[in-house]
């Protein structure tokens, strides 16, 4: 058995007009290319693995096109028109295989290629490498619009393995046996994995926490940059390479002393920098590029052999031939392009990057947490000690008036979206959950929550249960398993944390308590259950934490059983906090 590689190559989204196509596999990437970087992942696979890369270009490539190829690889390259495919697959045995890589999709990441070969182990099928995102991701939202263009349903996701597009907007490697290759145009990695699903090939997906770019699109080539030019600094700096305010200085450059360069930037070989020329970082200038007087270039990426006239101003951008300031063409459009029905939108970067806050925590806050959770597991144990008659006899009473299981376990999220069953005494019929979707139209609660005052799901039990709150007890087993606390943010279900983001990060940031702030002073009409009532008292007890502030919140749960109405400025005094009201804690 062997393996092919086979690159589907693709035009760069240059800012440049009329200027000719440039590949993106030739494209700048740190000190390299993009084409040279697949060539060093290549390199470290088994020998099996064939050396020469076989590159498809999907554009009209111009007389030089394989000559440039060739100089961004050490590795043999042989270029092949689409057309000629079949006539290379004819030449393969039956037990050789295909890597094929899309230059349109990239990771942002390190990614070991040997992986992919593993799972050539035990399963010899097509498999499809794709990436689902990092561990912590940021939030999205799905825009759904009608045929008239008007928005008719906007849906937020954190879990990325839910995203229905992963699978094709991450797709960005697969290994496939030769043999499937009859007949299938290579066009996109997408296209391919559903013209083998259509022809009822077996597939097999994996998943990896990566980020995968779009380089078809100059913001997915300017992230990818922007990461390898960083990757670059941190091994030049571990190699001992000159390195003078992060810049990075190829053989043969030729940088005028008055020209400014603001790093982290990386100069290819054979750059030249005239006089008053500016270079801000993150910008990668590829190999033979001139900069002429006066211009400036901004966090941008410069293919090779890119002329940058005199006085002319480069920003965010990919650029190649001869740019002046006639010949860039604007970052945006003037005018969007109108959406076709049922069009999604994915949007990234809605302020969320993920539901734990990336801060360091104070040696102070650590102790004060190690203590509260000493104090948590002390309190479930002698709490389950103390109430087993309690709890043993009203598990009796459950199951001897109504039929079903004594505990009901909800799906509940915890600290950074981890799901953990959320224990209580049932109250409701078996099966009730099933009848919620029903029953939406009587709900008497704004926000995502759902209540009603007279619930014809909930036992005559259930009823006493939860005035006297009783049937929360069995919580205390999840403080003692850590999936919970004493004091904190109600917990709640993925459904009902996907509203608000800032609210959704601080409440994920600590673990969800039993009793907490909301709890305690909320309005006196319960019914009334404002939303941003709820959001308030949340963020504000992730911003005052401390072990005296839940020590406080415990009494004043154990005085006023959940029944009246507690002043928050008992628990935290006016001066400690600013005045603020629930509404302008959404925009904190």
């Amino acid at each position: 058995m062997r393996v092919l590689t086979l690159v589907i190559d693709r035009q760069a989204p240059t800012s440049t007009a009329g200027s000719a196509p440039t590949s993106l596999l030739t494209l700048p990437l740190g000190t390299g290319s993009l084409l040279d970087y697949l060539a060093g992942c290549i390199g470290d696979l088994p020998e099996l693995v064939d050396r020469e890369l076989l590159v498809v270009p999907t554009f009209a490539v111009g007389p030089n096109y394989e000559q440039r190829i060739e100089a961004s690889t050490p590795l043999a390259v042989k270029v092949i028109p689409p057309v000629e495919l079949a006539e290379v697959f004819s030449g393969c045995e039956q037990a050789d295989y295909l890597l094929l890589v899309d230059a349109a999709c990239w990771p942002v990441g390190d990614f070991d290629l040997s992986a992919v070969m593993r799972e050539l182990e035990y399963y010899r099928a097509a498999i499809h490498m794709i990436g689902v995102g990092v561990a912590n991701p940021r939030a999205r939202e799905r825009v759904e619009r009608d045929g008239e263009g008007h928005v008719t349903r906007v849906q937020r996701f954190y879990d990325t393995a839910a995203w229905p597009e992963a699978a094709t907007t991450g797709l960005f490697l697969s290994l496939v046996p030769t043999k499937t290759l009859g007949g299938i145009p290579i066009h996109s990695l997408p296209q391919f994995r559903s013209a083998l699903a259509s022809q009822g090939w077996l597939s097999h997906d994996v998943a990896l926490e990566l980020d995968v770019v779009d380089l078809r699109q100059t913001e997915g080539v300017l992230a990818l940059s922007e990461h390898a030019l960083a990757e670059a600094m941190r091994r030049a700096y571990q190699t001992g390479a000159a390195v003078e305010r992060n810049v990075l200085v190829g053989r043969d450059c030729q940088v005028h002393p008055s020209a400014r360069l603001l790093g982290p930037l990386v100069l290819q070989d054979r750059v030249v920098i005239e006089d008053g020329a500016t270079i801000v970082g993150p910008t990668v200038v590829g190999s033979g590029a001139e900069i002429q007087q006066d211009s400036i270039v901004a966090q941008s990426v410069l293919a090779a052999d890119t002329l940058v006239t005199s006085g002319t101003t480069l920003r965010h951008c990919v650029a190649s031939g001869c740019c002046s300031a006639s010949s860039i063409e604007a970052a945006t459009p003037s005018e969007a392009p109108r959406l076709a029905p049922d069009t999604l939108i994915a949007y990234r970067g809605m302020g969320d990057s993920g539901a734990t806050p990336n801060r360091a925590l104070s040696p102070n806050r650590r102790l004060q947490l190690a203590v509260k959770r000493a104090m948590d597991v002390t309190a479930a144990v002698v709490g389950l000690v103390v109430l087993s008659p309690l709890l043993v006899g009203l598990a009796i009473l459950i199951k001897l008036s109504s039929r079903g299981p004594v505990l009901f376990a909800h799906r509940r999220e915890q600290v950074g979206g981890e799901e953990f069953p959320c224990l209580k005494f049932r109250t409701m019929d078996a099966g009730a959950h099933l009848q919620q979707r029903e029953l939406y139209e009587q709900n008497e609660v704004d926000g995502p929550q759902f209540k009603l005052g007279h619930d014809p799901r909930v036992t005559r039990l259930g009823h006493w249960l939860r005035k006297t709150n009783l049937d929360e007890l069995p919580q205390l087993i999840n403080v003692l398993l850590g999936h919970m606390s004493l004091v904190g943010p109600r917990p709640s279900p993925f459904r009902e944390n996907q509203i608000c983001v800032p609210w959704r990060r601080a409440r994920l940031s600590v673990r969800p308590g039993i009793t907490g702030l909301w709890q305690v002073c909320r309005s006196e009409d319960r019914s009334a259950g404002d939303f941003h009532e709820w959001i308030y008292y949340d963020i504000a007890y992730v911003r005052h934490f401390s072990l005296w502030l839940d020590i406080k919140i415990l009494l004043f749960t154990l005085l006023s059983g959940g029944r009246w109405h507690v002043r928050m400025s008992w628990l935290i005094p006016d001066d400690h906090r600013k005045a603020e009201s629930p509404e302008q804690s959404l925009t904190t």
